[in-house]
């Protein structure tokens, strides 16, 4: 996959907040030993810096189709590993260690669920359940009453007909205050347009 640099380089420089922030240890591939590395998990963009506050990231590894494993080990405490499935390429992987068991348990659960596929399929189960529970089944209104769905009553929120009604008044109201003042040869209408309170 292609990204392209000066977008992933502003990505990177988001005023957002990222998603998951803190101190990493990345193994390179080059060397047996681990580097200190400051993290941001932005999406499914993992960026690492040398220090926090650099300008430009040292890299960043795309989460999209890895899985992310605990690797037990007695000699390297709180490492994992970020690995894909053989591809053109061959197996690709980055062992990385947290400074405790907290941490590791945090960022794990963090990198397991920032890719695409993992949001898609989550959003398929959610959809379901919210099929199952009724709140997208229509029945007729009895007379003179609005029916809203089960869900927007758990939550106490109106239904759109009481919402259309709420703003309806208060647009009347306002529209005669407007009419009032404008024949009364007042340029601006002082103060909130709409109340909603």
């Amino acid at each position: 996959m292609k990204l392209h640099e000066s977008s992933v380089l502003g990505y990177s420089r988001m005023a957002a907040p990222p998603d998951r922030q803190g101190r990493l240890y990345k193994k390179s591939e080059r060397s047996s030993s681990y580097q200190r590395r400051w993290c941001e998990l932005r999406g499914n963009l993992l960026f690492y810096w040398e220090r926090p506050g650099d300008r430009e990231p040292l890299g960043l590894i795309l989460l999209e189709g890895c899985t992310v494993e605990l690797q037990e080990s007695a000699t390297e405490p709180f490492t994992f590993q970020i690995s894909y499935p053989q591809g053109p390429l061959g197996h690709r992987a980055y062992k990385m260690a947290a400074e405790d068991q907290t941490s590791m348990e945090g960022w794990v659960r963090a990198l397991s669920t920032a890719s695409f596929d993992y949001l898609r399929v989550l959003l398929t189960e959610l959809e379901g359940q919210y099929r199952d529970s009724g709140a997208l089944r229509v029945t007729p209104p009895e007379e003179g009453a609005a029916q809203c769905s089960p869900l927007v009553s758990a939550v106490g929120l109106p239904d759109f007909e009481g919402l259309h009604r709420q703003f309806g008044k208060e647009i009347v109201k306002l529209r005669v205050r407007w009419r009032e003042e404008r024949a009364g040869g007042a340029q601006t209408v002082q103060g909130d347009l709409i109340d909603l309170e």
